[in-house]
């Protein structure tokens, strides 16, 4: 399997920064089977991720874009000029780290009124400190990224897995109350944040540059406009479920709604790594886009299925049948490999097309929100991982429609329309058989 995925990947540097996402990603997935084999009720875990969501809530977008920022811009930097970008770019995380916090207490009693369940209020504050202390430690991947430190990546990656994992499940196994894993996330978000320190002394230059603070800004401003219309979707989501349902139901559906981590985190890198690529050659870059995107689907289509098949039995054992709904929800989700797999947003913007970005994130986020409220009322939980998919699906149309009218470039320049076709029906096939033995 790692050979698969490193013959996909660019370079031995971005195939460690894909491993280490998958290792993040899966560190609270192991935290919740943690919690519930030690017997949390879904009712407390739900506290835990609501902490996670308030967090995020305010702080995906610019993280993303502000990151994006950096990867466009630092090959093109000299040696002196590469040092104090990574610098200015973890002053403008910090800054934005607490503009984010100083918005969520401001508006406080609005987003309380909404999600406010079962003591939520007293894991408000946590959540400010955890976003102050967690968001500008993103940088230190990337700095190991852009200097080729791919081992150090992993030893990294590795390390932030097993202090997380410690802080938050042994304080329950020792029969603390789900607060004290709460400090533990803010204790291992305070340890990289000084590692953070560690690092730019190592590879960055403590100097303020105005110009190139400003250069950083000013660029991921739109991806962060971007950004946040189409990201925005899962918050949103997991607020409608907290005003709709109590706090088993959010962990229920918070448990269930995850897409397949690796399909996520390669799909998203490899998009921004062919950035460079299409710009330099469009023509090339697009053959190798498909070429590539077809690898993908070899792969990920067939995991994809089986883990439909699985999931009932996956989420009745690894967690308890409290959360067997969950899989229902979780097979909703790998769904999105169809979306997933599709990259006409990757042309767009390596043609300097991005504007088209917010307009159809725009779009995804009417549909998103206005079908997730109706279909919830309809379906239940279920209703809202059904609209997440819909706008998923009408957004990518919308920007293969504006790649082919606006640069001419058709769909099946860049996608291998008769697999794609193929494994869609396999695909829809498996979900239909996984919901029969999830009934059965």
């Amino acid at each position: 399997m790692l050979k698969r995925l490193k013959q996909f990947t660019a370079s031995g540097s971005l195939f460690s920064l894909q491993v280490f996402q998958l290792l993040r990603y899966g560190t609270f997935i192991l935290a919740g089977v943690g919690f519930t084999k030690l017997g949390l009720s879904p009712g407390q875990i739900g506290r835990f991720e609501t902490v996670l969501l308030l967090s995020g809530m305010l702080s995906f977008f610019w993280v993303s874009g502000v990151i994006s920022a950096l990867l466009s811009v630092y090959p093109k930097y000299n040696e002196e000029e590469k040092r104090t970008s990574l610098f200015n770019t973890f002053l403008l995380l910090t800054g934005l780290s607490l503009a984010a916090a100083a918005v969520l207490y401001v508006f406080k009693a609005p987003i309380l009124g909404l999600i406010d369940k079962d003591g939520d209020r007293a894991y408000f504050q946590l959540a400010i400190i955890y976003l102050i202390c967690n968001c500008p430690s993103f940088i230190n991947e990337y700095i190991l990224f852009l200097n080729n430190k791919k081992w150090e990546l992993l030893c990294y990656g590795i390390a932030t897995v097993l202090l997380t994992l410690a802080f938050t499940v042994l304080p329950i196994a020792f029969g603390y109350g789900i607060e004290y894993a709460i400090y533990g996330i803010i204790t291992v978000a305070i340890l990289k944040l000084l590692f953070s320190l560690v690092l730019l002394g190592i590879f960055g230059s403590f100097r303020l540059d105005t110009a190139i603070l400003l250069k950083g800004l000013s660029l991921a401003l739109p991806l962060m406009l971007s950004l946040f219309v189409s990201g925005s979707a899962e918050y949103i989501d997991g607020i409608i479920v907290k005003a709709r349902f109590d706090n088993v139901g959010f962990a229920v559906y918070r448990y269930g709604a995850k897409e397949l981590p690796i399909l996520l985190i390669i799909a998203n890198t490899f998009s921004t790594a062919m950035i460079p690529t299409l710009a330099a050659n469009l023509g090339e870059g697009i053959q190798q886009l498909k070429r590539r995107s077809t690898q993908l689907m070899h792969f990920f289509f067939p995991l994809s299925m089986v883990l439909m098949l699985a999931s009932p039995y996956l989420y009745k054992y690894a967690f308890n049948d409290s959360f067997l709904y969950s899989a229902f929800i979780f097979n909703i989700y790998l769904l999105l490999i169809i979306p997933r797999v599709l990259f006409p947003q990757t042309i767009l913007t390596a043609t300097q097309h991005s504007k088209w970005l917010v307009a159809s994130s725009l779009i995804e986020i009417v549909i998103n929100v206005s079908l997730s409220i109706y279909l919830s009322s309809i379906m239940g939980l279920a209703g809202i991982a059904f609209g997440s998919f819909i706008a998923y699906v009408v957004d990518k149309l919308f920007l293969m429609a504006v790649s082919y009218k606006v640069l001419g470039i058709k769909p099946q320049q860049y996608i291998n329309l008769p697999i794609f076709a193929f494994y869609n029906i396999m695909l829809v096939a498996a979900f239909g058989l996984g919901y029969w033995i999830l009934v059965g």
